[in-house]
């Protein structure tokens, strides 16, 4: 069993790689790391943040034992197109195993830009291969 120090230190840590890694399929400088809270009395910590999402639909994200959860979505202003909500809503409280699986089905625009930073990897794999 793991103390919560190391609990807190691992979703930290995971919290720190998601704002690294998947930047590039959000709104630039939307990504907020929002208070920790416990989720019952035996101390476990849930920790959670808030992004938009490029179709201008803000998530709130909760990261817990059973993974990442989307526990909100709102629109942010009125430049957001309703599917695009309607898409994202489905997925509240929905756990999933990573938060790549959770950007790929909530947000079509993020399934874009991931294939155009996959396709650009390989690309740039191919070429030093054949340098």
């Amino acid at each position: 069993m793991t103390s919560t120090t190391e609990t807190n230190k691992f979703i930290e840590q995971e919290l720190s790689n998601v704002l690294k890694e998947y930047e590039y399929g959000v709104t630039p400088n939307s990504i907020e790391i929002l208070p920790t809270r416990s989720l019952n009395s035996d101390a476990h910590q849930s920790s959670i943040f808030k992004l938009t999402l490029l179709e201008n639909v803000k998530l709130i994200i909760t990261i817990a034992e059973e993974g990442y959860i989307i526990t909100e979505v709102d629109p942010l202003g009125t430049n957001f197109n309703k599917e695009d909500l309607e898409c994202a809503k489905k997925w509240i409280n929905k756990p999933f195993e990573t938060m790549e699986a959770l950007l790929l089905a909530a947000s079509p625009k993020f399934g874009e830009q991931f294939h155009q930073a996959l396709h650009s990897k390989l690309s740039n794999l191919q070429q030093s291969q054949q340098d």
